[in-house]
């Protein structure tokens, strides 16, 4: 039995949340985003989706999942 990968509409195992190629893709975006930030650590979700092209939704959704983490970068001195 399967089900239809939201993503492609190809069918993949009920164990699977999406197809092997979607999950290629989706590791491939993964790896630009974590990248990028590596090299322009304070972006935002916006800065790293127009330097890269990666939907907004996705890098919400690696934040969501644990994948990305955001940081506090308050600079604000204790007392101000």
């Amino acid at each position: 039995m399967s089900q239809i990968c939201s993503q492609c509409g190809h069918p993949i195992p009920l164990h699977e949340s999406s197809g092997p190629t979607c999950m290629q893709c989706e590791l491939d975006e993964y790896r630009i985003v974590r990248n990028y930030l590596r090299s322009h650590p304070n972006s935002n979700a916006m800065q790293i989706a127009n330097a890269t092209g990666i939907s907004i939704s996705n890098i919400l959704r690696y934040i969501k999942s644990g994948s990305l983490t955001m940081v506090d970068n308050d600079r604000r001195r204790p007392g101000r």
